[in-house]
């Protein structure tokens, strides 16, 4: 960095900052929302932790002090029986008993995902005026779960079925249905459908783990791989000026190594790519900007033809901003986060929303999802990073309008007019036409008006010269025309 243009704030000190990668796969941060930093899970006894590789579900099993001044006896006893059924204070308790005692003498926690990726993100240790960073697998918020509730809800609704039928005799009619033979796209669909994902979870079989307090000799060894061991040999030659740098942090550069002296042909990693690869990457990780920003970003080598041309091919042209496509951002092997909604069914309901920003400035959330039936967090998902809620006004998107660009490119504009009719009467057939809005008249632009004003005033002296000369060819009385021409403007002109 140029210290020059900082000279009214100087660096103080600097530190060596160095990354280990031992822990890289295995280090999880645990996040407890219902307890207190002076309450937490510290100290507590957990006698189980488990966990599911595939989905990376952790469970933990967390003693509770029955003896507590706080604890419920009978409230205990009674959910302790309801899930159990009543023992004795002497009898032993089965296997299969969700409760060792005849008390509710523990909780169980299990995570929840809080970030989709987590490779923004990373744990350090500061040592010896040296700071340490080790990347972070997955953040996770352990909640408590009441599985065991709902077990027993579904036990006392079984008892209670098995003693009606006992009770009813009588003989039963039964309805024999046949199974309709199904198509092969039919069993893709059911199989990334949400439930039978969920059931899927559900079956995978939990692994059980050791588990060791945080004050222990191997939890003191397991963090120790979180420092990094080669820090003598490591140097990082920094002397980029500050635009340059902030155009290197544009694109992520994979590199196994931990840094390395930067040349002159790799300050910028971008120029490595062709044009075309570059706005693909840079629209897909911005999501959405003003060619402006796109403009000042791509190398001036560049002309702005070549640019439109290839910015036409990843992205789409709404209120003067350029937005991804969707096909970019939900491949056809996608699958939302969530409930595994399936790339095709995201990029319509994407598609859809687009289509409402590209009439309206302000959109409503509650008629989007009355349109594309899909859940809250694939929305959330969706408009991420793509709109902002403003209050009682609805949806908008991040970036302003750019009135600017539809007058500097008309035919760019129109040609994403045309686009995006076509896209409403696919649409349309994906959704139904009754779902979708009426499409808005476009206002015309200044240029546009003053050129149709233009062209309107020659229109009318070429005819009042073609009117002319048939009147004198003719022999007509130019009084006799006059009048007619006054007649015939009356009829043109519009009514109020």
């Amino acid at each position: 960095m140029e210290i020059s243009e900082y000279d009214d704030d100087p660096v103080v000190q600097e530190i060596p900052v160095y990354l280990s990668k031992i822990l890289d796969e295995n280090l999880f941060i645990f996040q407890y929302p219902i307890k207190t930093d002076a309450n937490c899970y510290d100290d507590a006894t957990i006698r189980k932790t488990e966990i599911r590789p595939i989905n990376g579900d952790i469970r933990l099993e967390v003693d509770v002090d029955i003896n507590s001044a706080n604890y419920d006896h009978r409230k205990g006893e009674r959910i302790a029986t309801a899930i159990d059924g009543s023992h004795g204070p002497y009898d032993e308790k089965d296997e299969k008993s969700y409760f060792q005692s005849n008390m509710m003498d523990k909780i169980v926690l299990q995570s929840l995902k809080v970030l989709t990726d987590s490779s923004n993100y990373a744990a350090g240790i500061f040592k010896n005026n040296e700071l340490h960073l080790t990347p972070i697998k997955s953040i996770m918020e352990m909640r408590p779960q009441f599985d065991y509730l709902e077990t027993a809800d579904k036990q006392s609704k079984e008892d209670a079925n098995k003693l009606v039928e006992e009770q009813e005799e009588e003989l039963q009619q039964i309805n024999v249905q046949f199974k309709r033979q199904t198509t092969d796209s039919v069993k893709k669909r059911e199989e990334k459908s949400f439930r039978l994902l969920s059931k899927k979870i559900a079956d995978e079989r939990w692994l059980e783990t050791g588990f060791k307090q945080s004050n222990s000799h191997e939890a003191e060894l397991a963090r120790l791989d979180m420092l990094c061991q080669l820090t003598e040999s490591l140097e990082n030659n920094l002397t980029l000026s500050r635009d340059e740098y902030l155009l290197n942090l544009v694109q992520r550069v994979k590199n196994d190594e931990h840094s390395k002296t930067i040349t002159s042909s790799e300050k910028n990693p971008l120029g490595t790519l062709s044009l075309l690869n570059q706005i693909r990457l840079l629209m897909k990780d911005a999501k959405v900007m003003s060619f402006t920003q796109l403009r000042n970003i791509i190398l001036p080598e560049h002309d702005t033809t070549s640019v439109l041309k290839y910015l036409q091919q990843v992205a789409v042209l709404v209120q003067g901003n350029w937005i991804v496509n969707s096909e970019l951002l939900f491949p056809k092997e996608y699958e939302s986060n969530h409930n595994a909604v399936p790339a095709e069914l995201m990029c319509n309901a994407r598609d859809y929303i687009l289509s409402k920003f590209a009439d309206y400035e302000y959109i409503d959330r509650r008629s989007i999802s009355s349109v594309v039936r899909l859940r809250p967090e694939e929305i959330t998902e969706i408009i991420t990073n793509l709109a902002k809620s403003q209050p009682k006004k609805g949806l908008q998107l991040i970036l302003k309008p750019d009135t600017e660009f539809e007058k500097k490119y008309p035919d760019i504009a129109q040609r994403q007019e045309l686009f995006w009719e076509a896209k409403r009467q696919y649409l349309r057939g994906k959704y139904g036409a009754q779902n979708l809005p009426p499409k808005r008249s476009r206002r015309r632009s200044n240029r546009e008006s003053i050129g149709s004003e233009n062209e309107e005033k020659n229109i009318a002296k070429s005819k009042k010269l073609i009117r002319d000369s048939s009147a004198s060819d003719d022999g007509v009385d130019l009084a006799k025309n006059k009048s007619k021409k006054s007649k015939s403007k009356k009829k043109g002109e519009p009514s109020s």
